[in-house]
């Protein structure tokens, strides 16, 4: 076990508050669906503020230790959390557009899913995976 970065046990605390928000977003949502407008829009771009934020430092090596190369299941789940959680990114940005679009056009179609519930709901299950993975990496990494 190797001493957590003060950087990583930030993101890995923080997400937690965030993970409530995704959930009151979507089970608020599921009527009309798609994401609830405000705790939705918190949620996405708390998440989208620690995630860059995060990988911006571990880029840089500000405050971020490295370590020895990781082993066994650590290493596979360095190879799910990377790309889901930049699919996630991507996915968050265009629920933000996609939500800031229906809203200036009015579209309140609540029988036929739009493109931005569709999007909310692949995001909701994808960023679940994505934070589920990054605890088991925190959690496998610096505390088992």
């Amino acid at each position: 076990m190797t001493h957590p970065p003060l950087m990583s046990t930030i993101i890995a605390i923080g997400l937690i508050p965030v993970a409530f928000l995704f959930i009151h977003a979507f089970v608020s949502g599921l009527k009309k669906g798609s994401l609830h407008p405000v705790t939705g829009t918190t949620a996405i771009l708390c998440d989208i503020g620690m995630s860059l934020g995060y990988m911006i430092a571990r880029s840089l090596h500000l405050s971020i230790a490295v370590g020895p190369a990781a082993e066994g299941y650590i290493r596979k789940l360095f190879w799910i959390h990377g790309p889901i959680s930049g699919l996630v990114i991507l996915l968050e940005v265009a629920v933000l557009i996609t939500g800031i679009n229906n809203y200036r056009l009015k579209k309140r179609d609540i029988e036929r899913p739009t493109l931005h519930g569709k999007l909310s709901r692949t995001l909701f299950y994808l960023w679940w995976v994505a934070f589920l993975t990054g605890e088991a990496l925190y959690l496998g990494r610096y505390v088992l």
